[in-house]
């Protein structure tokens, strides 16, 4: 219920701007009465105005009865909020009565689903890559022909705009950064699940003195990447909807793949 809100509250335009503030199991003393409120939601309208909603949430299996529409409206009372949600699977024709004799008051009711009947929304998925290996080949400025040397990543000295770099952390990033922008040609929404190995490859130009490898200036380098896309489709573990309000779809934790340490390569030209 609280996600729910959450996004109502984040959507209207009227609001979008106002701070609200969400608790849950808030507890209020009045008078040396504790009363416990499930979700308390304050929204600050400015200039000294505020406005609480406050919502009581039971998940029963039998029907909400009218005496838990009184307690309700007491709680309403004391917390001063200017309207209160009651939410259950249902409500006796009682507790419809003894709402309906309340203005501030409003009953909702939910339905629970059974996850292996509800189908997945909007095809929701999500993608996790990982940069696998990089091979790095620089060009060094005004050179007319061809060098070809590994570099030793361990010894090389580079310099980023006149300041020391670690340039196996340089490419490593450089190759996460052409990975992410590649994998949005990669149209995963068709995708089983399953790992896909894509390879894609990027050029920089760097002015006079803006880098350079062992006092050598670089003039452009080309870094040739290969990446995994591993797609996910978690399965839908709970879903609820509530009249009126929304629906709240729950997913399965989908646990983050571990790749191999990625493998970085430089050339000389």
């Amino acid at each position: 219920m609280a996600s729910i809100e959450h996004h109502i509250l984040g959507a209207s335009p009227h609001l979008r701007e106002k701070p609200f503030l969400f608790e849950s199991k808030k507890i209020i003393n009045a008078s040396g009465v504790r009363h416990e409120i499930d979700i308390f939601v304050t929204i600050d309208l400015g200039d000294g105005y505020k406005s609480i909603f406050i919502f009581e949430c039971k998940n029963w299996a039998e029907s909400v009865g009218k005496n838990e529409i009184i307690v309700f409206a007491e709680k309403i009372g004391v917390t001063q909020a200017q309207h209160g949600y009651f939410i259950a699977k249902s409500f006796t024709k009682d507790a419809e009565a003894q709402a309906a004799t309340n203005p501030r008051i409003t009953l909702l009711k939910f339905a629970e689903h059974d996850p292996s009947d509800v189908p997945v929304p909007f095809g929701f998925h999500t993608n996790f890559i990982t940069a696998e290996h990089a091979e790095a080949t620089f060009y060094a400025r005004g050179c007319t022909h061809s060098l070809t040397d590994f570099v030793d990543l361990s010894t090389v000295t580079a310099k980023l705009q006149g300041d020391v770099v670690e340039l196996r952390q340089y490419l490593i990033k450089w190759a996460e950064e052409e990975s992410q922008r590649h994998v949005l040609s990669f149209r995963s929404e068709r995708a089983p699940e399953g790992e896909y190995v894509r390879e894609t490859e990027s050029e920089r130009e760097f002015s006079l003195g803006q880098l350079t490898l062992d006092d050598r200036d670089i003039e452009r380098a080309k870094n040739s990447v290969r990446y995994k896309v591993t797609v996910v489709r978690p399965a839908v573990i709970s879903c609820f909807d509530v009249e009126s309000r929304g629906r709240v779809v729950s997913f399965a934790p989908v646990q983050i793949p571990s790749g191999p340490q990625m493998q970085v390569r430089m050339i000389w030209h």
